[in-house]
């Protein structure tokens, strides 16, 4: 196995953009000698300190570049320069930076072992799929983001949701997978689910495909709170406004269909039908009139513009709908696109 195609591979490892078979590339070059365990080692210290280099709000390259020529001096035994070569040597010098910075610089808390997160952000109207790093793979949803660790401990797989996401979670009863919305929390060993946690739309909804999920609020270490367990083809909904759940049986075919870039609905509440459009297109829909939230509405989409679908909105349903003008905000962006939908 060649070293420089392995060593091409470790920076997607900790993007976690591998494919399965290419991750058990990495863990069989890994199992050959203790200098390749150790290669990868340095090689993650190495992402961490261009994940804390980002996050640095002041950053003098000058300064920085001074202390490693003077901390390489001091120290010839280290072999960090050697890696930062191997695995990026366009960055090497903002990496040794962040490294010897926060080495020199940040104090340390004994006994916490510090560990870089990594936050995906997926645009308005995107969507995309990746691989974190215990193999789990996962498809995101319009304006979602999802933050997890570089590396998973031998004790929990946590992400922090916001948004939607489907995970299909490589399955380890030794080590639970947790996925923090921020309002109902996801305890699972290994199964595929669905959730949306967008905090404007003050609400959560789960659905299980299968196996099984347990449901909790608090921090799971800490102050866990069990809520329920979930069957497969079940939903939960919850609004922030009552804190009130419901759990229905449900099609799951139809609340999975956007990973395959398809919108489904059957029999759906108009809204809920607007929400979801709100999602898709990145607009604003508004209903006016109470008497709309009782249609229900039964259609698919997969390659219709915004403006198709409104059409067939209105040719399937008692419905007329306005788009208003969009205007420039103050930092000469524009507004998000303003659609009223109402009652013929």
């Amino acid at each position: 196995m060649k070293h420089n195609h392995i060593e091409e591979l470790i920076p997607s490892w900790f993007e976690g953009t591998l494919s399965p078979e290419e991750r058990e590339k990495v863990e069989q070059w890994k199992a050959v000698s203790e200098e390749n365990r150790q290669i990868f080692a340095d090689s993650l210290r190495a992402w961490e300190g261009m994940e804390q280099l980002r996050r640095m709000k002041k950053y003098d390259p000058e300064k920085a570049i001074q202390q490693v020529h003077s901390k390489i001096e001091k120290q010839k035994k280290i072999r960090v320069l050697d890696i930062f070569q191997k695995v990026a040597a366009v960055l090497i010098l903002p990496l040794i930076a962040a490294i010897l910075w926060f080495a020199m610089e940040k104090p340390q808390k004994t006994g916490e072992p510090f560990v870089a997160w990594h936050t995906l952000e997926i645009p308005a109207g995107m969507r995309s799929e990746f691989y974190l790093p215990d193999s789990t793979k996962v498809y995101l949803n319009s304006k979602t983001s999802l933050s997890y660790p570089l590396v998973f401990n031998d004790t929990i797989r946590e992400v922090k949701l916001l948004g939607e996401a489907y995970f299909e979670v490589t399955e380890n009863r030794e080590v639970p997978f947790i996925v923090n919305t921020g309002r109902i929390n996801i305890e699972v060993t290994g199964t595929e689910f669905i959730a949306t946690r967008y905090p404007h739309e003050e609400l959560t909804e789960i659905v299980l495909v299968e196996g099984g999920i347990n449901l909790f609020q608090g921090d799971y270490r800490t102050n866990k709170k069990d809520i329920v367990q979930l069957k497969p083809g079940e939903k939960i909904f919850c609004l922030d406004s009552d804190n009130e759940m419901t759990i229905d049986k449900v099609n799951t075919k139809k609340y999975k269909a956007w990973k395959e870039g398809v919108l489904v609905f059957r029999d759906d509440p108009m809204p809920e039908v607007v929400r979801r459009l709100n999602r898709w297109f990145n607009v604003d829909i508004q209903l006016e009139g109470p008497e709309l939230k009782g249609w229900a509405y039964t259609a698919t989409f997969e390659d219709e513009s915004l403006e198709q679908v409104l059409e067939l909105l209105k040719i399937s349903a008692p419905v007329d709908y306005m788009i208003k003008r969009r205007e420039m905000k103050t930092d000469k962006t524009f507004s998000k696109m303003e659609i009223v939908i109402k009652q013929k």
